[in-house]
């Protein structure tokens, strides 16, 4: 099954700044075996987070350029069905603060693929969709 990563997955796996050995150490494990499997896709949204959390993580711009190159060849564009889609989830379940993450599940939705995450606010979006999301610990 194709795999979607969530942004903070992709910078465990990339990013040298960090603070949490473990989520590095799964984020790596998972995203290599991804990259051998060739089956993973990445969002518009998710390259423009990746960069801005790079950034801000004060990651060397080359390799953040690097990266996004990198991750670019793995992009698959977004379309009006995952707007719309993403409207009616924001519209149903009142989660505007969590914006991002809903842009995210109907992305996976329409490419019908596995969300990996480590963030626990997916928890209250896994109700909303037949996706398998796996928050990591």
């Amino acid at each position: 099954m194709t795999v979607f990563f969530d942004t903070n997955v992709l910078i465990y796996a990339f990013c040298k700044n960090l603070d949490n050995k473990q989520q590095q150490d799964i984020s790596l494990q998972i995203f290599d075996k991804a990259i051998e499997n060739q089956n993973i896709i990445v969002s518009e949204l998710i390259l423009c987070e990746f960069a801005f959390i790079s950034n801000k993580l004060k990651e060397n711009k080359d390799e953040i350029d690097n990266n996004l190159r990198f991750l670019s060849s793995y992009l698959k564009q977004s379309n009006p069905y995952i707007n719309q889609r993403a409207i009616e989830i924001l519209k149903q379940s009142n989660l505007y603060n969590s914006s991002f993450d809903v842009f995210h599940l109907a992305f996976c939705e329409y490419h019908n693929t596995k969300l990996i995450t480590f963030d626990k606010g997916f928890k209250k979006l896994q109700k909303l969709s037949k996706i398998q999301i796996d928050i990591k610990q």
